[in-house]
């Protein structure tokens, strides 16, 4: 149990140091200028099976342009999703676990490159020469970056866009039982992080926070809940961010909170409310500022400049900011270079 706790405090006492850190960007935009076709139930996940190089070269992109942490690519992973296709069940878990394995191999690959002086990795430039050796474009970022397991609401698995609405037909003891085994997988890849996003509702928090109670479950990793939030004050199921905030500042094994998948807009007066409530760790990462629809499965709409926002977030109470939908390595480069700096 002390190990446990030890993970967890490791993980506040990297904030505590370095103030603020750099999360990546958006994963479906990049497959998609890859060439990836997702226009599939799986989204992203179809990726795993068909192309899992392409998203291991997506996260050295983000750890080249100063990501601390990187995000896999689980987020609509699932032993269920992957079956409906006609896998063995075998073949189901071990694809839900290579997401988070692809993201470790692409860190423990980008520290070595750094470490021998290469300019390059998988296609990926990482620095420059220059008249003092070799300048990495992620100077500033920590040495070791962090892997955080990306795991998707119950919405994802359902494909529905219901993820931006709630569900509440369905009770939170079954919300439970969906995230319980798929949390256990992810764990036993031991990533630094274990990242639930676009969660819509206080219900679906309640059952993470569940499920992150039992040790032999999340085996002590640091966990946080990123709410998609429909305003300024409101998660995307009608809840107030406050009430979701004051559960999970009472529930030890989270380790922090965010907002993502959210208009880059609203995400000022949400921190704010948060941090009337909790001390603890706040991600940030909204999308570019466009809206999406579930239906064409496309977006739309002007997006604003998304990192003049960077500042007033950080200064609102956010520890690690990055991006969700749309935002790109150039993007969180940006960022890095603010927060780096």
């Amino acid at each position: 149990m002390g190990d446990m706790m030890a993970k967890r405090r490791a993980f506040l006492d990297i904030i505590k140091q370095k103030g603020a850190l750099v999360l990546d960007g958006g994963l479906g935009s990049e497959l998609e200028r890859y060439g990836c076709d997702l226009q599939h139930k799986l989204w992203s996940a179809k990726v795993l099976m068909d192309q899992p190089d392409i998203i291991k070269k997506i996260h050295i992109s983000y750890l080249a342009a100063g990501a601390d942490i990187i995000q896999s690519s689980g987020y609509q992973a699932t032993v269920a999703g992957f079956k409906g296709l006609g896998l063995g069940t075998e073949e189901a878990i071990e694809l839900v676990k290579l997401s988070v394995r692809l993201a470790v191999q692409a860190r423990n690959e980008f520290v070595e490159a750094k470490a021998s002086g290469a300019l390059t990795l998988r296609g990926i430039k990482l620095g420059e020469e220059t008249a003092d050796g070799v300048k990495y474009f992620s100077e500033g970022a920590l040495p070791k970056p962090l892997v955080a397991a990306s795991v998707g609401p119950y919405g994802a698995f359902l494909a529905d866009g219901s993820e931006y609405r709630g569900y509440p037909d369905v009770q939170t003891e079954y919300l439970e039982v969906f995230h319980i085994p798929r949390l256990a997988l992810f764990a036993e890849e031991n990533p630094d992080i274990l990242s639930f996003e676009t969660i819509p509702s206080y219900d679906e928090a309640i059952a993470i926070a569940r499920a992150m109670s039992d040790p032999y479950t999340s085996r002590g990793i640091p966990g946080w809940i990123a709410f998609s939030c429909k305003d300024e004050h409101h998660v995307s199921s009608g809840e107030t961010i406050i009430k979701c905030a004051e559960m999970i500042d009472k529930v030890r094994p989270i380790t922090g909170l965010g907002i993502n998948c959210t208009k880059p807009e609203y995400v000022e007066s949400l921190v704010k409310d948060i941090r009337t409530v909790t001390d603890k760790p706040i991600a940030v990462y909204p999308n570019l500022g466009e809206s999406y629809d579930s239906e064409t499965k496309t977006w739309y709409g002007d997006p604003g400049s998304f990192v003049d926002y960077v500042d007033a977030w950080r200064a609102a109470g956010a520890n690690i900011i990055g991006g969700c939908c749309r935002t790109t390595p150039e993007i969180i480069g940006d960022i890095a270079k603010k927060i780096h700096k």
